[in-house]
């Protein structure tokens, strides 16, 4: 995930045949689990904040989609 974020090549790990997922939104999932990876313990998101990253990405989606 680290390299992937870092080098920005979050397309080249999706499936060009899945349609179904923007690779904005990819890229946004892959930004939060980079944050995961942090090596300082006490700066990584809790798994509360990581749900609402995502609800966030999600609700966004839904926003973008209407």
């Amino acid at each position: 995930v680290k390299a992937v974020v870092e080098h920005k090549r979050e397309e080249y790990v999706l499936d060009s045949s899945l349609n179904c997922s923007p690779a904005d939104e990819i890229n946004k999932v892959f930004r939060i689990a980079f944050r995961c990876l942090e090596p300082e313990p006490s700066k990584r998101p809790t798994m509360a904040d990581v749900v609402k990253m995502l609800e966030q990405a999600k609700s966004e989606r839904v926003v973008e989609e209407y």
